[in-house]
């Protein structure tokens, strides 16, 4: 990894946004560290990620590491965060970009994007996690706070982004119909097997939606408003 070159500036100037380029550069440093500690996680696994292999991926001195994370936990409590915000970001953001312009949800497309997201780094080790607290009490106390956080969020975003299909009587079941089934597909995928039949499930996933969802479908705009 490259590393960040300071400019030739005095540590007191500050940027338009009102940081010092210490402060900027302390943010990028954190930033790389917990990119590389997700890395690590997913190449490694969890429990075989020391933390002087996070230090070498990020590029930075054990010291550095130490400055913005003390102890190994420190770090652990900063990743399940980061990867908290990241999951949480990358599902309003994308599933909003989907919908533009849509006068009614596109669930297809909708499906698709939520399946992508499980097929990445950030879900295998957001999940690893999840699992390892079960039997880890110092990962618990982190986990289980951010995994109600997390779970409240993205019912908060995916009422936000499918305001119709919000309005449905089926609304509460298909919710979690979708989210345990697809989640249940992305961790059987994780090691292979039973071989995951991924296309017939999402097709049968997305009908059965348009099927629940016959009672605003068509009727209910995005906007909330009846035609």
């Amino acid at each position: 990894m490259a590393t960040v070159q300071q400019p030739n500036i005095q540590g007191k100037k500050r940027s338009a946004a009102g940081r010092t380029w210490q402060q900027t550069k302390s943010d990028l440093t954190r930033a790389a560290i917990l990119n590389a500690a997700v890395d690590c996680f997913y190449e490694l696994g969890y429990a075989n990620t020391p933390t002087d292999r996070i230090a070498s991926t990020a590029g930075v001195s054990r010291g550095a590491m130490l400055h913005h994370f003390p102890t190994r936990m420190d770090l652990i409590r900063a990743t399940v965060e980061h990867l908290k915000q990241t999951r949480l970001t990358w599902y309003e953001e994308e599933e909003t970009a989907v919908q533009a312009g849509a006068e009614h949800t596109r669930i297809e497309e909708g499906i698709d994007t939520v399946w992508r997201q499980l097929n990445t780094p950030a879900f295998v080790v957001f999940f690893e996690l999840k699992v390892a607290a079960r039997t880890d009490k110092e990962l618990a106390k982190i986990m289980l706070p951010a995994l109600r956080d997390y779970h409240r969020e993205w019912a908060e975003a995916t009422r936000r982004v499918f305001p119709d299909l919000a309005q449905s009587e089926a609304w509460e079941r298909t919710y979690y119909l979708t989210s345990l089934l697809l989640e249940a597909m992305a961790t059987a995928k994780m090691i292979g097997s039973p071989t995951v039949p991924e296309t017939k499930m999402l097709s049968w996933l997305k009908r059965e939606l348009r099927h629940s969802f016959q009672d605003v479908l068509g009727t209910v705009k995005r906007s909330g408003d009846n035609p």
